[in-house]
């Protein structure tokens, strides 16, 4: 009887301390948030900066689109070799949007621009990636301005197009904002010059460059559903 009830005593204890084990090994393993925001830690740091140039006269300084595009498609790079190493030994690739559940990550977190930068103005490049890991939300309640800093109009929306321009003989897929000129006739931001529209960078930078939501993803979704043939919209501009 007493090997009996020391069996089933050894029996509990390797019981608990077992469950006690999983216990501890479940509450080691980090939270999509925190392990979300370890990857986005190491994009942004991993990120290449030059000194940032400008050009413009006086009162309509804006930074040199090459440099905006330099250090967005550096992003893009150390994002996209963050990705790979999440999924490296995985026996199936991995989704991004799962790799970056709900990451948000800032313009000025990517660009990380002094205060004294403020009032200049700031490209919106569309033969880059910007337009396209903004979400709509990021540009809602801003007027668009030209490289001279002129009002172009409020924002209305972004689109995503596919098609020759005959405005502006080039061939374009992917997004593009829109908005509303003074005489209310809605205008494709874009032109030869990728500084051809500009925002003031107070105004942009504490919003959203990328978004890794799954609400961003179905708006990508939506916009990519409505795609706009450049044969519908080639003449309102």
């Amino acid at each position: 009887m007493k090997q009996i009830c020391c069996a089933v005593s050894i029996l509990i204890l390797v019981v608990v301390i077992g469950g006690n084990d999983m216990a501890l090994a479940q509450n080691a393993q980090p939270s999509d948030q925190e392990r979300v925001a370890k990857l986005k830690q190491t994009i942004l740091s991993r990120i290449v900066r030059d000194k940032v140039e400008y050009r413009g006269d006086p009162g309509k300084v804006r930074m040199k689109w090459e440099w905006v595009n330099k250090v967005l498609a550096n992003y893009v790079y150390q994002k996209s070799v963050v990705y790979r190493e999440a999924s490296a030994g995985e026996k199936y690739e991995l989704r991004q949007l799962w790799v970056f559940k709900n990451m948000k990550v800032t313009f000025q977190e990517v660009f990380n621009l002094d205060e004294e930068d403020d009032d200049k103005l700031f490209p919106l490049s569309y033969r880059t990636d910007l337009l396209s890991l903004t979400p709509n939300s990021t540009f809602e309640g801003l007027t668009l301005l030209g490289k001279n800093g002129e009002v172009k109009g409020p924002f209305k929306t972004r689109i995503v197009i596919n098609g020759f321009l005959s405005s502006y003989y080039f061939s374009y897929t992917g997004s593009i904002l829109q908005y509303t000129n003074k005489e209310g006739k809605e205008k494709l931001a874009m032109g030869f010059a990728d500084d051809a529209y500009t925002l003031r960078w107070k105004d942009i930078k504490n919003r959203l460059l990328d978004d890794m939501t799954e609400e961003k993803a179905l708006e990508d979704l939506r916009l990519e559903r409505d795609k706009r043939s450049a044969d519908t919209i080639k003449d309102d501009n």
